[in-house]
């Protein structure tokens, strides 16, 4: 688990989808993670592994009171750190973003809470009990990055920035910021207002070899948007799971 995560630091993603089966087979066999139902009281969240360590969770579409929700999209989601969830979702409602899930306990391991922010992506926080958050060794199948693709590049920053607690970092020559300089970054907000119709969060799993995962992903049923592509922080890849979650694939150079 994270050791002394900073506020606004991404602490924990999970997956919600329709077809959950399926779903599993795909990124078990493009991965190779594990997945562990919880059980009942957990409305059956599964906690996904790789060797061991913790990557995230992943569960069917459902409604609060436990019914299926069909129109409900799958996605990737990502939760920041918060050492006080109630003063920080109050904050992010002040600051203009939307409720979805007010804060509410997950038995002894923590709070969690969900907004949209004022750009219209969705924002998960936790407050962490018991539970820290995943692993992140660097290792192939786990995460190491997580970026708000937005549409409205300065609100976000003044979002995040004011709510979060991020220490915008600008980058040199494109507008694109990290929360935290060089190699303590542990997030980024891209502007993507020339080509996106939606602002959203999105994760990269690290990967040995982008070309032999991407082909796996097209093998899977899913799809590959754009990549492989070299670049200053690895060959990329963005790609969809059949379901239409979008993530990318960084293979380290």
């Amino acid at each position: 688990m994270l050791a002394n995560p900073r506020e606004g630091q991404p602490i924990w993603i999970d997956y919600v989808c329709q077809d959950f089966e399926a779903a599993q087979n795909f990124y078990t066999q493009l991965f190779d993670w594990e997945f562990t139902d919880m059980g009942e009281d957990f409305g059956h969240y599964n906690m996904i592994t790789k060797d061991g360590g913790n990557v995230g969770g992943a569960m069917r579409a459902m409604n609060m009171d436990g019914t299926p929700s069909p129109e409900m999209p799958t996605v990737w989601s990502t939760y920041l750190h918060t050492g006080d969830i109630a003063g920080t979702h109050q904050a992010a409602l002040a600051a203009g973003a939307a409720d979805v899930v007010g804060p509410m306990p997950v038995g002894p391991l923590g709070q969690m809470a969900v907004v949209v922010d004022p750009t219209g992506s969705p924002i998960g926080m936790w407050q962490p009990g018991e539970f820290s958050g995943f692993d992140t060794p660097l290792t192939p199948g786990t995460p190491v990055w997580f970026e708000l693709m937005t549409t409205n590049y300065q609100a976000a920053n003044e979002f995040y920035g004011n709510v979060f607690s991020f220490d915008i970092v600008p980058m040199e020559g494109f507008p694109y910021s990290t929360h935290g300089d060089g190699d303590a970054a542990v997030a980024g907000i891209c502007d993507a207002s020339e080509w996106a119709q939606n602002s959203y969060w999105r994760t990269y799993f690290n990967v040995e070899d982008a070309d032999a995962s991407s082909a796996k992903v097209t093998e899977l049923g899913g799809k590959v948007l754009a990549g492989p592509e070299d670049s200053p922080h690895g060959r990329i890849v963005t790609v969809t799971d059949p379901e239409g979650a979008t993530f990318q694939l960084q293979q380290n150079l």
